[in-house]
């Protein structure tokens, strides 16, 4: 999916007055809003205003009705203390929606705050879809814009909206090598001047570094720990251990599986960086895959450039130091790289009024 624009508005300039008017008009009270909808979290992009809302992408819902009692933050809170009857939905996978139902109500819920909103709000919306996506998971994304009331909605690929997020001028490079590592899936993709020319992704991401961490604690330590308990590992220590070799720890608490009671455990970071190993290993797999498919004069001007690292994952203690290592570039990690494709959205809702509304697209 990449952006199209409506090709017949250069040539007809009557028909370019009477939309950009019926435009402006369809936009008294509204905004436009760029939107980075991942696997952990939604960001949201208000043009004139910048980054407004970053969400987590959950909701906790009543498993009797359907009914969605949380969503965001709170509902995040929730994971682990659920009460019998309400279970937590993650909305979307590997940024493609897989509850639609989920998925509405948290855009819509999110975007609807009172300080968005105004009297007539029907907002313009640019969404960022990874490249690859069925025409199914195009078209859950396009309904889930619909039921918010969107007057218009334009599908920008991620990687172009890295590019502008990270204000790469691509008039000045032959290539840039971006490789998003999110919640949910870690994408890399290289972009030329003409646009994205090679791009894989992997599944193996932030949740799988969770699972393998909760995994890892019950195997080394016979004690049950939560989600949360497993990020706070992820973050604290790393691969840290693979880089530099020395001691770190961390204290978590969780349920010893021997006695059943609660306990509070010291996890050693050779013990985590060993346990993210296997996921790395594949993720720096698909990388070299990447690379090996790239035209040798855009890959000469990505090893002198180097590789942006994007992403809540491009923050892991020890990710940038061993894919340095083994793909022997340099490897630059975006300021606030969690925000970078929203950012990107929102630079590119200057030229909204010259995007084809992605509808259009459907078939």
């Amino acid at each position: 999916m990449s952006m199209k624009t409506d090709n017949t508005m250069p040539v007809n300039k009557k028909t370019t007055i009477q939309r950009s008017f019926l435009d402006w008009i369809g936009s008294f009270g509204s905004e436009d809003i760029g939107v980075d909808l991942g696997t952990s979290n939604i960001v949201v992009y208000v043009k004139n205003k910048g980054l407004v809302f970053p969400e987590a992408s959950i909701v906790a819902v009543k498993e009797s009705t359907g009914e969605v009692m949380a969503y965001g933050l709170k509902a995040a809170e929730m994971e682990g203390r659920t009460p019998a009857g309400i279970k937590i939905v993650y909305p979307v996978h590997a940024g493609a929606i897989v509850d639609y139902h989920s998925a509405a109500y948290l855009l819509n819920s999110i975007i609807n705050q009172s300080y968005l909103k105004g009297m007539f709000f029907h907002p313009r919306l640019l969404m960022c879809a990874p490249i690859g996506i069925s025409h199914v998971q195009k078209r859950a994304l396009l309904e889930a814009a619909v039921a918010i009331g969107a007057r218009k909605t334009v599908l920008i690929e991620q990687p172009l909206a890295a590019v502008m997020g990270l204000g790469v001028k691509t008039k000045d490079r032959e290539g840039t090598f971006i490789i998003d590592a999110g919640g949910g899936a870690t994408k890399m993709s290289i972009v030329s001047r003409h646009g994205v020319v090679s791009s894989d992704y992997s599944l193996q991401s932030g949740g799988f570094m969770d699972e393998a961490i909760i995994n890892m604690v019950m195997e080394k330590y016979h004690v049950h720990i939560g989600r949360n308990a497993a990020e706070m590992l992820k973050i604290a220590l790393g691969a840290m251990w693979d880089v530099d070799h020395n001691a770190q720890v961390c204290e978590v608490c969780g349920i010893s599986a021997v006695s059943g009671l609660p306990t509070k455990i010291v996890v050693t970071g050779e013990n985590v960086a060993r346990a993210l190993n296997p996921i790395l290993y594949q993720i720096f797999s698909k990388v070299i895959a990447v690379m090996q498919t790239t035209p040798p004069a855009i890959l000469e001007d990505i090893r002198r450039t180097g590789v942006m690292l994007i992403g809540g994952v491009a923050q892991l203690k020890g990710f940038s130091e061993l894919l340095g290592q083994v793909i022997d570039m340099p490897i630059h990690v975006a300021d606030h790289p969690a925000y970078v494709n929203a950012v990107g959205a929102g630079s590119a809702l200057e030229y909204m009024d010259y995007f084809r509304d992605s509808l259009q697209d459907l078939h």
